[in-house]
């Protein structure tokens, strides 16, 4: 396994699914690890399984991405307890009910885009402020983005928008800042299990939307085409490593077991 021995990690959404794998696969290579999430009976539990394994190498926060000043106080906390800050991981993010443009409501919208595109601004715009004035300046970013980022027609409005938007921001800020030794690269993700994603239907879906979409492409079939969340973590692990960021800065790599098949 790739090494992130002495480095500082921060991921965001990460006491459960996709986030909690990102962070244990950056924790058993050696790295220190910050957490964030909003759920406090989730944090909870895995403050209390890390405290045995990991001991003080890690510090769990909960933290609304969308607030500026939460965000910063995260990033000074993090850099408080282990001197720098090195890698972001960029994964919270929730999913829309499959409406479409005509029937998705502003309050949906507005939670969408806070969380998964508001959200990677904030938490980026701290930490290459951080990367670029820590001793040793530089540092990498990994987007979490979805088939949604280029592929219009696989959700409700509100998440393709915040999805293509992650990727935007990604090449921005990779073209921006390369020369200050920062890098941004994502990862176009396909179908997932075992993540919390189903949260976001816990009062129902745009059911026409939502066999629209699924008529328009391949059955997602669990245990067949979905992407293993350990699979995805070790990408990120290798993508974060000082002889690969550099020449991966604004890749957005399609990650997606080839689902779906059109």
């Amino acid at each position: 396994m790739a090494s992130a021995q002495g480095k500082t990690v921060l991921a965001t959404g990460a006491a459960g699914g996709l986030g909690k794998v990102i962070a244990e696969t950056f924790l058993a290579a050696g790295a220190n690890v910050v957490i964030c999430d909003v759920n406090q009976q989730r944090i909870s539990a895995v403050e209390e399984e890390w405290t045995r394994t990991y001991a003080d190498r890690f510090l769990i926060k909960q933290t609304d991405v969308s607030n500026e000043a939460a965000v910063q106080e995260l990033i000074d906390a993090s850099v408080a307890k282990f001197g720098r800050l090195d890698i972001l991981v960029n994964n919270a993010a929730i999913m829309d009910d499959f409406s479409p443009a005509g029937d998705c409501s502003k309050e949906l919208w507005d939670r969408v885009m806070a969380i998964n595109l508001t959200g990677p601004f904030l938490t980026t715009k701290a930490a290459v402020k951080q990367f670029e004035k820590q001793k040793q300046a530089g540092g990498v970013i990994i987007n979490i983005g979805s088939n949604a980022s280029y592929m219009g027609f696989q959700s409700g409005a509100a998440y393709t928008v915040s999805k293509a938007g992650i990727m935007a921001l990604t090449k921005n800020t990779a073209g921006f800042y390369a020369d200050k030794g920062i890098y941004t690269m994502a990862l176009l993700l396909g179908g997932l299990t075992g993540t919390n994603i189903v949260d976001s239907f816990a009062k129902g879906m745009h059911m026409e939307m939502y066999q629209k979409v699924m008529a328009n492409q391949s059955p997602f079939e669990p245990g067949k085409n979905d992407t293993p969340l350990e699979s995805i973590a070790k990408y990120c692990l290798f993508l974060s490593q000082s002889d690969i960021a550099p020449v991966s800065n604004g890749s957005c790599v399609v990650f997606n077991k080839n689902w779906p098949v059109a």
